[in-house]
């Protein structure tokens, strides 16, 4: 079997970040726990191969359990995305209603997801 990029060019920049682990808190709103990771990149859309090594998909700490409630369930309802912003941070941007990746990245209101300092 031929290992083959199957992810769309418009999610490789965020390959590039790293996982975001803030220690139990959301990344986006700073609410301790309950917690659950979720990943940047799903895993639905694809995979990215880098001569023949498979990449891992970054992930980022969100409050909510399971994909219904907290960041965590406004993610997965497409209300919650993340792109790479000019200065190479991780930015996040919620929205009222849901959004197709694509559309989110034309629209304002982008904010630096929240890091926790080591």
């Amino acid at each position: 079997m031929i290992d083959k990029t199957t992810l769309a060019p418009i999610y490789w920049p965020l390959m590039s970040v790293p996982s975001v682990d803030t220690g139990g808190r959301c990344a986006v709103c700073g609410r301790y726990g309950p917690t659950e990771k979720h990943h940047i990149v799903w895993r639905s859309w694809g995979e990215l191969y880098d001569q023949g090594r498979k990449l891992e998909k970054p992930t980022i700490t969100l409050c909510g359990w399971g994909n219904t409630s907290g960041c965590h369930g406004l993610a997965h309802q497409r209300k919650l995305h993340f792109r790479v912003g000019e200065s190479g941070r991780l930015e996040y941007l919620r929205t009222n209603s849901p959004v197709r990746y694509e559309r989110a990245l034309r629209m304002d209101g982008w904010r630096a997801v929240w890091m926790n300092p080591q």
